[in-house]
C-alpha cells in the first residue's frame, strides 16, 4: 500500500492559501464593516439634522476622503463627529447600539465619545469638523 505524501512545495503553499482566503473573506464587498448598521448617505454633501436622532449616534457617508463619519447628537443642534475608522488598523467600524465595533481585530469604541473600550486600539477616534447650518449638517471644508 502506497502512503500519501505531501511534498514540501504543497506544504509551503497551505499557509499562504489560507491567509489569502482569510484576507478575501475580511474584505468582502457586500460588507463594508458596518454589518446591519447601514450608514446614512449624504447625497448633496450634507444631511438633514432631523435624520440624526437626538441623544443618539449615526454613521454617515459624506463621500470623498474618509467618507464614514460618526455623528453624535445631543439635543437640538448639539452635534459632534468622529472618524468612522478604527485607530488600530484603519478598518471601517460597525455600529452596535452604543458601541462601535471593529470587525478586523475586535476593538470597541464608545459611540458617544469615541473613547476606546476594548483594544487592541489604544487611541480614541479622532474628531471630524462638521458644520450645522440651519437644518443641515455637512463636513467643514
Amino acid at each position: 500500500m502506497e502512503r500519501p505524501c505531501l511534498s514540501r512545495r504543497h506544504a509551503l503553499l497551505l499557509p499562504a492559501s489560507a491567509a489569502g482566503l482569510g484576507g478575501l473573506a475580511a474584505c468582502a464587498p457586500e460588507d463594508q464593516g458596518f454589518g446591519t448598521a447601514e450608514p446614512l448617505r449624504a447625497e448633496e454633501g450634507s444631511i438633514p439634522l432631523a435624520d440624526v436622532p437626538e441623544n443618539a449616534s449615526t454613521l454617515v457617508n459624506f463621500g470623498g476622503q474618509q467618507p464614514f463619519v460618526l455623528l453624535v447628537r445631543g439635543t437640538g443642534e448639539d452635534v459632534s463627529a468622529y472618524s468612522g475608522y478604527c485607530t488600530h488598523n484603519g478598518c471601517a467600524l460597525r455600529q452596535e447600539e452604543t458601541e462601535l465595533d471593529c470587525p478586523c481585530h475586535g476593538s470597541r469604541f464608545d459611540a458617544t465619545s469615541g473613547e476606546v473600550l476594548v483594544g487592541p486600539a489604544t487611541r480614541h477616534l479622532p474628531s471630524v469638523e462638521i458644520v450645522v447650518e440651519g437644518d443641515q449638517i455637512r463636513r467643514a471644508s
